[in-house]
Order: structure tokens, then C-alpha cells, then sequence
């Protein structure tokens, strides 16, 4: 079974009607542009190859500050 195609204006009207957000006709292409943004970024990460015995990290620690 596959996982259909992101909709994202439909993902942020299903959003915001389940937490009772209003949103104009205005506001949707802004919405739906970061919600591309945000679907590249995670399809991205999820291409990463993971073992069964890798864990998450308990705290990020980005490095040292300059």
C-alpha cells in the first residue's frame, strides 16, 4: 500500500478546521508554500538509511559556538 500524494492545501485546511483556525483566501498560497518547503525538507531526511540499532539523540547539540 502507498502513501498517497501531500496535498498541502488540503493537509492545511484539515489542520486548521480540526483546531478551529480561520484562514483566509489570502493567506493559503503562503501556507501552502511552507508546507512545500517543509514535505522537501522531511522527504529529504527520510532517505537517510537507518539500522534497526540506531536511537535518536536525547538532546541536539549543533556543535561549538564561534
Amino acid at each position: 500500500m502507498s502513501t498517497p500524494p501531500f496535498d498541502p492545501e488540503a493537509h492545511a485546511r484539515a489542520t486548521a478546521a480540526a483546531i478551529g483556525l480561520p484562514l483566509a483566501p489570502h493567506q493559503m498560497p503562503g501556507i501552502v508554500a511552507g508546507l512545500r518547503v517543509a514535505a522537501a525538507a522531511a522527504a529529504l531526511i527520510e532517505r537517510v538509511p537507518l539500522s534497526p540499532t540506531e536511537e535518536p539523540a536525547p538532546v541536539f547539540n549543533p556543535g561549538p559556538r564561534a
